[in-house]
């Protein structure tokens, strides 16, 4: 009974020593770990990322746009030199591209490229105008001569829920060069309208010899939106 108890003893001992030595070796693997990690030695894999839900309020997001058709030269007749349009949804891609943007008197198709995707409405008289001539004219002039075609800065304001100017997209010496109609029966598509319908939407596409973003320059770096 005494062997029995004693050998009992033994093991109990062995596995608590046992134990503590494996606990030892863990502390300093994850000192070792924790040493190395910061100073770029070892590096350990993130294999799942949780973000917090930090989802900016309407107030602090941008919730509309302004755009800015300016400097418009060869205009139609009856178009000033500015047409202003709040109404557009969306505004989709920016191609910004590394050669030059210049060819002798002509647009490249290398220069940045954005559209403009809305529903076709009435306060866009004027801007329809200004698509229609640049459109025939590209029939007639298939270099995209500037002596010729319809050319203009477009400015687009992005203004948050408070009525802040976030920034200005700034888009340099644009034609439009295509336009069309399409439509948008995808339900799972957001809807411009209100109605849960099909609606037809209208895209034009501009290419421009440069882009920039126009942050406000006062010392908050932002401020109340004034058209």
């Amino acid at each position: 009974m005494k062997i029995k108890l004693l050998l009992i003893v033994t093991i109990a001992a062995f596995s608590l020593t046992a134990t503590m030595f494996i606990l030892t070796i863990h502390a300093d693997f994850l000192k070792g770990i924790q040493y190395m990690t910061p100073q770029g030695i070892a590096q350990v894999p993130i294999s799942q990322v949780t973000a917090t839900n930090n989802v900016p309020s309407d107030n602090d997001r941008v919730t509309s746009m302004v755009v800015h058709f300016e400097n418009i030269q060869n205009a139609p007749s009856g178009i000033g030199s500015e047409i202003t349009i709040n109404s557009f949804q969306r505004i989709v891609g920016s191609t910004q591209t590394t050669q030059n943007y210049r060819v002798t008197s002509h647009i490249s198709n290398t220069g940045p490229q954005f559209q403009l995707v809305d529903l076709p409405s009435k306060d866009k008289a004027q801007f329809y105008q200004l698509i229609s001539a640049s459109i025939q004219l590209l029939g007639i002039n298939d270099n995209n001569n500037y002596e010729t075609n319809p050319v203009f800065d477009v400015y687009v304001d992005l203004i948050t829920g408070d009525g802040t100017l976030l920034y200005t997209l700034e888009y340099d010496q644009c034609q439009a060069n295509a336009y069309w109609v399409y439509s948008d029966s995808n339900k799972e598509d957001y809807r411009m309208a209100s109605e849960d319908q099909s609606e037809y939407r209208e895209v034009t596409n501009f290419i421009c010899q440069g882009y920039h973003l126009d942050l406000p320059s006062n010392s908050t770096g932002l401020h109340a939106y004034s058209p």
